[in-house]
């Protein structure tokens, strides 16, 4: 069909062939082929994972008989492929009874104390984990490549394939090998697959790393003073806190900037250890506009857009202000809220403009919530928020809808929250109503107003359409205690939904709006006529309608066709519309 081959497609195998179940009804005009022509289109725009077969029954056009079809299927790849059958009785066993007995013995002796082997390789991962949780808190997971950076230090192993070893000439094996090891004894969790932080028992073990180097004289000025903050963030927690601070939002170190919670921090803008850029190399803080503590205040801005009911559309803003909030409404390109930093009118800098501080707030109904999902805002809209370069972003899921959950699958909605926290690295809060929300947003407020100290805003000329993230990536590497914050033009610029597209990519989707043209056949249509121009002169000239027919799209041994090629003349040579 049309849409064939989808890189986008979760389900590339189920997708395939229920595609080529249609193409063989269609040619046989069998009436099975409308049923599978709406199988075809929901699997494709279904975003998640479907951990087996049976699951796809859940999408609109797939009933029990084409599940059946491709659990059938299924199998007879696996075969092929030599690949076994998933069991599910594994689990269940290993309770049992009869092997009780074992699983006691193993969980006593994981109880002993752990001591890693000096310079090994797990030796060297929890102080590169311990390190993290130092400067960003118990519920960062730190990306594999970063961790890597902070750890061959304190290895004699390399933690790459092919590097040596200090002084052994050839590694016969990577440093890498001793996250398995923290794992299985549940000092170190994972996160996505790759990204890990230390467990509770885990940071009780890696203190006992540190001391090791400090008695060995081997830990350096700046390491030590990075561990020093864990005494200093238990004396915070210890300590009575301010009002406005809460535990679930928000853990600040005394006496340094302030530092958002690694819980709530994105999986890739927030990145504490990644390499300079020589784009980002010469930047001091100095060249950045500081907004000094107590020199500005903290505004929350609420998207014009973001009403509660039609029949009441400042409901949000006059309760907000009821509660104490400071509000602005204005439209907004990315988020339903976020905050900014006003310069104090009797201020120093007073003639400053606004920033966006690094925090914002995206608010969903459940019921839209399972429409996004359905027709594929929702990755569409996560991926805007990353481009943004947004490091605190707050999903906030309200409420609950018993019959929208129903229609798309209790395990579909399930999937698409965990990956929310999972993959996206949002901080995710479901609150049980309306009311509910104002209060996280007073909350939120009042915790920045309290947290917030210096903060640095990225001039205008820095920031471009492209390689926005890359650039705040290198300036929170070289000052990871730095808040940083962007003018609302840049704001503007850098979430505008297609302020960042090239020429080519805004061609393909114009050539994507026709019905139809999927992103394989544009590619390929993009690929023989560069330019609209050339394609509406091809399209002119004698003939020119039957070669865009006998174009082959890449990857297959299709042919755009003559209904579509007649369809692309129509549309592009047309004097009006």
């Amino acid at each position: 069909m049309s849409n064939d081959d989808e890189p986008e497609c979760a389900n590339p195998l189920f997708f395939k062939w229920v595609s080529e179940w249609y193409e063989a009804a269609r040619a046989s005009n069998a009436r099975t082929q409308h049923t599978l022509k709406k199988a075809c289109v929901s699997l494709q725009r279904y975003p998640l994972l479907l951990e087996n077969a049976q699951d796809a029954v859940q999408l609109q056009g797939i009933g029990p008989g084409i599940a059946d079809r491709l659990v059938k299927k299924l199998a007879s790849w696996r075969k092929e492929q030599g690949i076994a059958e998933p069991t599910t009785v594994v689990p269940e066993a290993a309770s049992g009874s009869a092997n009780s007995d074992t699983p006691t013995t193993t969980r006593q002796k994981t109880q002993r104390l752990y001591v890693p082997r000096y310079r090994s390789g797990a030796f060297a991962l929890l102080i590169g984990l311990l390190k993290t949780y130092c400067l960003y808190g118990p519920d960062y997971f730190i990306p594999k490549s970063e961790l890597v950076l902070i750890c061959e230090p304190f290895a004699d192993a390399p933690f790459h394939v092919g590097g040596t070893s200090h002084g052994s000439g050839y590694a016969q094996h990577t440093a890498w090998s001793g996250m398995k090891t923290l794992e299985s004894k549940a000092l170190a969790e994972r996160q996505g697959g790759v990204k890990f932080c230390l467990t509770e028992e885990g940071v009780q073990i890696a203190k006992k790393v540190v001391e090791v180097l400090r008695t060995r004289n081997e830990l350096s000025d700046d390491d030590s003073q990075v561990f020093s903050k864990l005494e200093e963030r238990n004396a915070v927690r210890a300590g009575s806190s301010s009002p406005g601070i809460h535990s679930s939002d928000f853990d600040s170190v005394a006496g340094d900037p302030v530092q958002p919670r690694a819980g709530i921090m994105s999986r890739s803008s927030s990145a504490p250890f990644t390499r300079q850029s020589s784009a980002t190399a010469h930047i001091e803080l100095d060249d950045l506009m500081s907004y000094p503590a107590g020199s500005y205040d903290v505004i929350l801005v609420v998207d014009n857009r973001e009403v509660h009911s039609t029949a009441d559309r400042a409901l949000i803003e006059r309760e907000l202000e009821s509660q104490g909030v400071r509000i602005e409404v204005r439209p907004l390109t990315v988020g339903d809220y976020l905050w900014i930093a006003r310069a104090k009118p009797d201020s120093a800098h007073r003639h400053q403009p606004d920033v966006v501080l690094d925090f914002v707030v995206e608010r969903k109904r459940m019921d839209d919530l399972c429409a996004s999902i359905k027709d594929g805002r929702y990755r569409e809209q996560h991926a805007r928020i990353h481009a943004t370069g947004f490091t605190n972003v707050f999903y906030v899921v309200e409420g609950s809808d018993p019959d929208a959950v129903s229609r798309l699958g209790e395990a579909a909605v399930s999937s698409a929250l965990s990956r929310i926290q999972v993959i996206e690295g949002f901080h995710l809060k479901q609150p049980p109503s309306f009311e509910a929300t104002l209060r996280l947003l007073r909350q939120l407020t009042e915790s920045l107003i309290d947290v917030l100290e210096c903060v640095y805003a990225i001039p205008d000329s820095l920031i471009g359409l492209k390689g926005f993230q890359e650039l705040k990536r290198g300036i929170r590497a070289r000052f990871p205690q730095a808040q940083l914050a962007i003018s609302f033009d840049a704001y503007d610029v850098v979430s505008n939904k297609s302020g960042s597209l090239s020429v080519g990519e805004v061609y393909l989707r114009m050539l994507m709006t026709l019905r139809g043209v999927s992103a394989d056949k544009a590619l390929s249509i993009a690929g023989c006529y560069p330019t609209p121009q050339l394609l509406i002169d091809a399209l002119k000239a004698d003939g020119g309608v039957k070669a865009v027919d006998e174009l082959i799209v890449d990857g297959s041994c299709r042919k755009i066709g003559p209904v579509l090629s007649k369809r692309l003349a129509e549309f592009w040579t047309a004097n009006s519309f």
